[in-house]
Parts: C-alpha cells; sequence; structure tokens
C-alpha cells in the first residue's frame, strides 16, 4: 500500500468482526513480546471481542474502525462513563481509550494518532472531561504516540516477580 491512502474512520459494523479479530490477536502478540506470560492472540481474540463489545454497552463505549484500500487497518474502542471506584480518586467519571491497534503493515502512517483523535471527540461529544489510555511500560513506540498526542503520564504500577534467586520466606 502507497503512503498517499485515504483513511476512513467509522463506526464498527458487524461484517468487522474478522478484521477486528485480526487486529486483537496481533496486539496481544506483540504484548507478548514485551511479556512473555500473557496468553496467545487466538487462545482469547474472540472471548475478547466479545467482551469489548459487552464493556462498550456497560461504559457508553464505541469501538472505530480505520480503513485503508477497503481494508480495516486498525482499531479504537473508547469508553466514555468510567466511574472512578476508589474513594481516594476524584467524583464522577473519566473516559478511557481501552484499546488501540494499527496492524502492522499500516504503522508509522499517522493512523494511530488518527484514531486516537478520533477516540478523543467521542469522548468529547459524550461529556466526558478527561481521557485516559494505559500502555505496556515497554512498549515504547505507543508511548511516543501517546505523548505526542498529548497524554502525560498520571499514575504508574511497577512490577517485581517475585521468583528467582534472592527472595526471603518469612
Amino acid at each position: 500500500m502507497r503512503d498517499d491512502f485515504t483513511l476512513e474512520i467509522r463506526r464498527y459494523a458487524a461484517g468487522d468482526a474478522a478484521s477486528c479479530r485480526a487486529c486483537i490477536v496481533q496486539r496481544q502478540e506483540a504484548e507478548r513480546q514485551i511479556d512473555s506470560r500473557l496468553r496467545r492472540g487466538e487462545d482469547i481474540a474472540d472471548e475478547y471481542l466479545e467482551q469489548m463489545h459487552a464493556r462498550c454497552r456497560e461504559y457508553a463505549g464505541i469501538i472505530l474502525v480505520a480503513v485503508a484500500a477497503d481494508e480495516i487497518v486498525g482499531l479504537v474502542m473508547v469508553l466514555v462513563r468510567v466511574p472512578f471506584d476508589n474513594l481516594d480518586e476524584p467524583p464522577g467519571e473519566y473516559a478511557i481509550v481501552a484499546e488501540l491497534v494499527v496492524r502492522d503493515a499500516y504503522r508509522r502512517r499517522g493512523i494511530g494518532a488518527a484514531l486516537l483523535r478520533a477516540a478523543e471527540r467521542y469522548a468529547r461529544e459524550g461529556g466526558a472531561s478527561e481521557l485516559r489510555i494505559g500502555v505496556l511500560s515497554g512498549n515504547y513506540a505507543a508511548r511516543q504516540l501517546y505523548t505526542r498526542e498529548g497524554f502525560t503520564p498520571y499514575l504508574e504500577t511497577l512490577s517485581k516477580p517475585l521468583t528467582g534467586r534472592g527472595i526471603v520466606a518469612d
């Protein structure tokens, strides 16, 4: 595909399931390169896509797909009405980009940024005042994209494996 393609971002439609499933498999396998403990994409894709639709229904969300040359080349899922759950958090709700995938062959062409902007528009139109996104710390390319699109770190969860040498049991 040439770099001067026309990109359309539209709502997920019933006929998009197979292409979106392929996006999920690819995203999961990319994340398995960062954390090998994650399950295989093929093993989770069908159930995961069902879960995405359920979360959209629960949190006023939407799945948008990026189409170029009549092919789905990426997707974004944004949830608009996610409640803060903990007492030490602000009252109310926030929006979150819960999924963002661009197929490998189409990366570095502005599709991820376009999907993020579409997700932000949807969140704003839905009344959200804050948009969040999560990322594996080792996913440097995604972190760079999110920073370029105006996201800043808010909370980080640090991890320490408790296996191997140096672990002392009480």
